[in-house]
């Protein structure tokens, strides 16, 4: 069931942790971002309908990482490991959401998910119920139950997913680069920001690059991802989460120090 003015916000693992040390989170960045929601939702009352989704970081990742390479597969013990490490990642987000003033309620994707044939199957009318009632709907990416026993349903999956169930206008994806470059500007100083390009245009650029359209943060597989599941009429803007005020003012408008990718 569709809902006006929703969006979407996907705090990308990159943004809230360091993902090179294991449990080590982005504590400035954490208490930034959601005052940024916070005074979005406090400026916008009952208008506000905030999906907010959280990556796993240097939380899940290692966990599942670990379980694939040791057995090739995620087994019981392995799912329950990864979902208690979700979990204490969702429980700091969660109470630094109410501290800011945000009805945070969290949905653990594991009691609303699964995987069939490899594609996510949700009962988003959970959400809505939530959003109705002018609460914030708080979930991230989490082991699931699947066909074949149990699988991974990431953060940006989940995003895509919710944004496509729900009639989303905008997802906002915050990650740790201000945005869409033609080339990786951590490698390249002369890297360009992109600020708008039609989803079409961005695949266009990486076919007509002999080095392609070097995203960093997995951006290019969460583009990839909403094209493959059929997004459609959705704004998509990616922002910096380690600048003050950077995710306000992309809720907030259209000018912002990032990009915007048409679908």
């Amino acid at each position: 069931m569709e809902l006006d003015n929703v969006r979407v916000v996907k705090l990308g693992g990159s943004a809230i942790t360091f993902k090179d040390q294991p449990r080590a989170l982005r504590w400035n960045a954490i208490r930034s971002l959601l005052r940024d929601l916070g005074r979005y939702y406090s400026e916008r009352g009952g208008e506000a309908r905030v999906v907010l989704i959280h990556g796993g970081g240097s939380y899940g990742h290692p966990v599942v990482k670990s379980c694939v390479s040791r057995l090739g597969r995620i087994d019981e013990s392995c799912f329950v490991e990864t979902a208690d490490s979700m979990d204490t990642l969702d429980y700091v987000l969660r109470k630094y959401a109410i501290a800011a003033g945000l009805p945070a309620v969290s949905l653990p994707p594991r009691s609303f998910c699964a995987i069939a044939s490899g594609n996510p199957v949700c009962y988003t009318e959970a959400l809505t119920a939530l959003l109705r009632r002018g609460l914030v709907p708080l979930t991230y990416g989490d082991v699931v139950a699947s066909d074949g026993g149990f699988g991974v349903l990431s953060g940006d999956t989940l995003a895509w997913y919710i944004a496509r169930e729900l009639g989303a206008s905008e997802i906002v994806f915050v990650t740790d680069v201000d945005g869409l470059y033609d080339r990786d500007p951590k490698v390249h100083s002369g890297a360009r920001r992109i600020t708008q390009a039609s989803i079409d245009e961005v695949l266009g650029f990486l076919s007509e690059s002999s080095s392609g359209v070097d995203v960093t943060g997995g951006m290019l597989r969460k583009l990839y991802e909403g094209k493959r599941l059929g997004l459609r009429n959705v704004k998509v803007k990616i922002v910096s989460g380690l600048v003050e005020g950077g995710l306000y003012n992309a809720l907030a408008s259209d000018s912002f120090a990032g990009s915007i990718v048409w679908y």
